[in-house]
């Protein structure tokens, strides 16, 4: 009996003035493919000349030196209407990327929803630069689908936070492995970036009622966890798609204040693991007092300003090479004060001064996407 031939074959492939070049013959592309080299089987000719090309211009995508995003929620990207409107608003405006919810703290996914690559497809078309943003620790779905890795209480059951939401114990691994999927199923799909929130531990809700399954609380600091899974995503996804950009959203305060907040968070580790790290300077969120104010959120620009300026002071001689790596969060709502166009040009130029010559952007959070009046403080391409 003949043995059975594999029908895979690897087919070189280059671009030269938009034209996609093949050596050898046409098949369909499976999922492996390294260093130029596609891994295909026996398909349709017409469907591997388009799969190549949208290969080829993945790789020749140019990843925008300044990014300057909005933040989406899956619903709206699951909105044609509203997608449009957003695209629009990048093509008035000097808007150039899109944070887009792709795990919720519940631990619902995009995928679910949309069709994630004919969005994404969209957004690059429009050369936008697309953030996968991947809710990590806070997770309910985690209680059936890996109870073992689940924060439990101490009278029994499941630990939830003020808002009701599980969490995974950050030092356990298997939750890990999760994250890391759903992160490479991300980059499969076309995003450029992964960014992950809730990279720490429990802020709030009964914290004296807590029991870890896998953190060891007597020999092992906090923020040793968080960094040792900073610095697992790195290798892991560096590895799987090494022109990906990784970023995290940290708290604000992390930059003013010498200690990881009991959370785990240090500026230093985290600058050290991700490509860029994004704070939340929302103003709103400062307490009375912070930078001399007794309402922050009335003064942007000092303290978007102040708190950048102090992250770096912290960084010491490191400080210029890390500015670059440093994108601030910035409040497009209205909390502790109106978010007129001015107070959004002060945290903009805020940042620009805080970070100087090597900033590399800024992101706007609004919870309702509702950045109808963007343009009249955002400048033109």
């Amino acid at each position: 009996m003949k043995k059975r031939r594999d029908d895979t074959r690897k087919i070189i492939f280059f671009s030269l003035s938009g034209l996609v070049v093949m050596a050898g013959l046409v098949f369909y592309i499976a999922d492996a493919q390294k260093n130029g080299t596609v891994i295909i089987k026996n398909k349709d000719s017409a469907v591997v000349v388009e799969e190549v090309k949208a290969i080829v211009q993945k790789r020749e995508r140019k990843i925008p030196d300044v990014v300057k995003a909005v933040y989406v929620t899956m619903y709206t990207a699951g909105n044609r209407e509203k997608m449009d409107a957003l695209i629009q608003l990048a093509k008035d405006t000097e808007v150039n990327a899109m944070v887009i919810d792709v795990k919720g703290s519940e631990g619902e996914l995009v995928f679910d929803y949309l069709d994630v690559a004919a969005l994404l497809e969209k957004l690059h078309e429009a050369d936008i630069h697309a953030i996968a943003r991947i809710v990590v620790f806070q997770d309910s779905s985690a209680v059936a689908r890996a109870p073992e890795t689940v924060i439990k209480k101490t009278s029994g059951g499941v630990w939830r936070d003020r808002r009701g939401f599980a969490w995974v114990d950050p030092a356990a691994e298997k939750g890990w492995d999760y994250v890391f999927d759903v992160s490479k199923r991300a980059l499969d799909a076309g995003f450029d970036e992964i960014n992950y929130d809730y990279i720490r531990f429990p802020t709030d809700g009964n914290l004296n009622a807590m029991v870890y399954p896998a953190w060891d609380e007597q020999n092992t600091p906090r923020h040793e966890v968080i960094k040792k899974f900073a610095m697992r995503a790195r290798e892991v996804l560096k590895a799987y798609a090494p022109n990906m950009s990784l970023s995290i959203d940290i708290f604000g305060y992390t930059f003013i204040q010498q200690h990881d907040l009991g959370i785990g968070q240090r500026l230093e580790d985290m600058i050290e693991a991700f490509d860029f790290v994004y704070p939340m300077v929302y103003p709103s969120h400062y307490s009375a007092g912070n930078f001399g104010f007794a309402n922050p959120a009335d003064h942007p620009y000092e303290v978007v300003k102040g708190t950048l300026e102090s992250g770096l002071v912290k960084m010491g001689e490191n400080a210029t090479s890390s500015a670059h790596h440093i994108r601030p969060w910035l409040q497009s709502f209205n909390l502790g004060a109106i978010y007129t166009s001015d107070l959004m040009r002060a945290q903009i130029q805020g940042t620009r001064d805080g970070l100087g010559d090597t900033s590399s952007g800024w992101l706007l959070w609004d919870p309702k996407n509702q950045y109808d009046n963007a343009r009249v403080y955002l400048e033109k391409e």
